[in-house]
């Protein structure tokens, strides 16, 4: 089936969307396989443990499951997909560890200001790609 061209907003396609969101998305699962123990020490007033090294690494192969799918669908169902994933990372991890609505935990600043950054922008460029 052809596909169709999506408008651009600011110079944001979807296909540039999926591409910035997949190198910031692979970035983060990198880090997750080989320094896992950073994960949680960069962000949080609490030690590494080897369960949260355990869990942190497992999910590794999540994330790179994900990028991998993103590059080889459609670019409008794969900004679609972005943009969801983007918006329920921002909820669920960065936001909630700051506002506490789900947990209550001592954040680390000013490094916890990055995955609040990078979710928070991967979210509105999301919205802003798919106008």
């Amino acid at each position: 089936r052809a596909r169709r061209s999506l408008p651009m907003v600011f110079g944001l396609t979807p296909s540039l969307y999926v591409k910035a969101g997949s190198f910031i998305f692979g970035a983060y699962g990198v880090q997750m396989l080989l320094v896992p123990s950073n994960m949680m020490t960069d962000h949080f007033e609490a030690p590494a443990t080897k369960y949260t090294d355990f869990w942190i690494r497992g999910q590794s192969v999540s994330i790179a499951t994900v990028v991998y799918c993103m590059t080889k669908l459609p670019e409008d169902v794969a900004a679609k997909a972005l943009l969801g994933l983007s918006a329920g990372i921002a909820v669920l991890y960065p936001f909630n560890a700051k506002f506490g609505y789900l947990s209550s935990l001592e954040v680390k600043y000013p490094m916890h200001y990055v995955p609040e950054a990078l979710m928070l922008g991967l979210t509105v460029a999301g919205v802003l790609a798919l106008k």
